[in-house]
């Protein structure tokens, strides 16, 4: 009797995922993260993402599937910045084993901002993108050698759809080249150096706080001057700054996704059509 229902425990761990036999468990912080390693590691992984839609980066708290997840889990998979490093260390507290892979590392001349404060919306360039998956990949293959054929198929597999996208990308965007924009969070700043836009004139700063009447000045005559007809918002928080400003000269508010699509192409997709939108 003991065994029967030893056995029916393992069958409801493993279908719920608490428990991956044969595979190598990772977590991760965000989505195109977990997409990643999800594509590269196919069938040799199981992974779980920490953020899903609605979670402030900022502030949310892991749940206790979550944690347990975390406590049986072999590796973590973070962008290695200061942003996320707070996630890291409770992570960390939870299973102080696990193996960690900073998915930024030596990609410091290619960050912007300063180091200690640097942007951390590194995903939203495709180039830079492809550069965390090497990191990844690299790291993964050492951690589970076994598993080299899956992973290695994958990954070039990968890269050369990644290289599709991107090329892609810059044709789509080539209509909006060199146009400024306005949105919400300075969360844009790869993507359009990347597709080679305009300004990004952001109603917070760096540190995600509002900006102050001369700023926010600014930017309206910035509106008038380059005749910007659209805010970009984020569809997850609400800005009060970006509403007033949206009635102050008339623009509509454009909400785009930076994050929050497990599917990385798909979530690239709605990111172009959404600035295709605001721009045109």
């Amino acid at each position: 009797m003991k065994i029967k229902f030893l056995m029916i425990l393992i069958t409801l761990f493993a279908i719920t995922g608490i428990i991956s036999f044969g595979k190598l468990t990772v977590v991760t912080t965000i989505p195109p993260l977990g997409y990643m390693v999800s594509t590269i590691g196919g069938s040799a992984v199981d992974v779980s993402v920490l953020e899903k839609p609605g979670d402030n980066p900022h502030n949310f708290n892991l749940t206790p599937q979550q944690a347990l997840f975390i406590s049986r889990s072999e590796v973590f998979v973070d962008l290695g910045l200061e942003e996320d490093a707070w996630i890291g260390d409770r992570v960390r507290s939870i299973n102080p084993s696990l193996k960690v892979i900073d998915a930024t590392k030596s990609l410091s001349q290619f960050l912007i901002g300063e180091s200690g404060a640097y942007n951390p919306h590194v995903w939203l360039d495709v180039k830079l993108y492809e550069m965390m998956a090497i990191n990844v990949y690299s790291m993964i293959v050492k951690l589970d050698p076994a598993d080299q054929p899956i992973f290695a198929n994958n990954f070039s597999k990968f890269i050369l759809s990644l290289d599709q996208l991107n090329d892609r990308i810059s044709k789509e965007l080539e209509p909006i080249r060199g146009k400024p924009f306005v949105a919400q969070h300075p969360a844009w700043d790869y993507f359009a150096r990347a597709y080679r836009l305009g300004m990004e004139y952001s109603l917070e700063n760096d540190a995600g706080q509002p900006i102050g009447p001369k700023d926010y000045q600014s930017i309206i005559e910035a509106m008038r001057k380059y005749n910007i007809k659209s805010i970009i918002s984020d569809p997850v928080t609400s800005s009060k700054l970006a509403n007033q400003l949206a009635s102050q000269t008339g623009a509509k508010i454009v909400k785009i996704n930076p994050i929050f699509n497990f599917n990385y192409f798909d979530l690239m997709d709605e990111i172009v059509n959404g600035f295709l939108e605001a721009l045109k």
